[in-house]
């Protein structure tokens, strides 16, 4: 029972080990692409544009009005918790931090997640079992540069600019809020915003978008290219796909805390 115990720890062990390493391995061999040159041929820039367009043009409807929403209501949130704490001289401050450090590019990695990494997952899954892919391979076409890399690419231009907008439409609908709460007027809110904002705000947005964005499509592609040959494998694999996806958005989000706190 002992000895079955152990050989039973050890395949596990040794089973998550492999899956890590080929995980990294596969991550290694999309960053090397990137950093290519040659992979950025006339076929590759034509899905590139046609999967931006899909990524971040078409939901700009949806995501300009929950900008707005959420500015003006969860902005007028964190206004009266910093009133209610005599924060107000660093209302700026607070604001800068939760929008641009924290809301803006989670919420927008989260918001992609759920409608271009499931879709991702699935087309992936889906051209896997139908042996589209050995298909492709059989044609000497570079599964990386034609398919993955420009899903990738666009998961990062995507979340990052939409990150960038969405944490413009949150602060100046939250002048709504203000404008009514505390009866400031908008030169007062623009003075308060100008004064907080840093240049590390910026970086850490940028970083922190680059690197959702990233994760929001490598993790469905490799979920997808790890699907079992069975339809039935389908939405299981897009259901740990995104299983994997939430927790490397999360494990990203908690360790840009620790590194803003040290």
């Amino acid at each position: 029972m002992l000895i079955k115990l152990i050989e039973s720890v050890g395949e596990k062990t040794i089973h998550a080990f492999s899956s890590v390493y080929e995980a990294l391995r596969f991550t290694s061999i999309c960053l090397t692409h990137m950093l290519n040159p040659l992979s950025y041929n006339p076929a590759m820039r034509m899905v590139l544009t046609k999967q931006i367009y899909f990524t971040a043009v078409g939901i700009l409807p949806l995501f300009v009005m929950m900008a707005f929403l959420f500015g003006s209501v969860i902005i007028g949130v964190v206004i009266v918790l910093a009133t209610e704490y005599n924060l107000q001289e660093q209302i700026g401050s607070v604001i800068i931090t939760f929008v641009i450090d924290e809301f803006s590019p989670f919420f927008t990695a989260l918001l992609i997640a759920l409608r271009s990494g499931t879709a991702i997952n699935t087309e992936i899954a889906v051209m896997n079992v139908n042996k589209e892919l050995n298909t492709l391979r059989e044609y000497k076409i570079d599964l990386i540069d034609y398919l993955f890399l420009p899903r990738i690419i666009s998961g990062i231009i995507s979340v990052t600019s939409l990150s960038i907008l969405f944490a413009i439409i949150m602060l100046n609908s939250g002048y709504i809020f203000t404008l009514f709460y505390m009866n400031m007027d908008l030169h007062t809110y623009k003075y308060l915003l100008i004064n907080a904002i840093e240049v590390k705000d910026l970086a850490i947005l940028l970083l922190k978008s680059i690197a959702f964005g990233f994760v929001t499509m490598l993790i469905p592609i490799y979920s997808g290219l790890k699907t079992e040959n069975a339809y039935t494998a389908i939405p299981i694999s897009v259901l740990n796909g995104m299983v994997k996806l939430f927790v490397a958005l999360f494990f990203i989000e908690v360790l840009s805390l620790l590194i803003q706190s040290l």
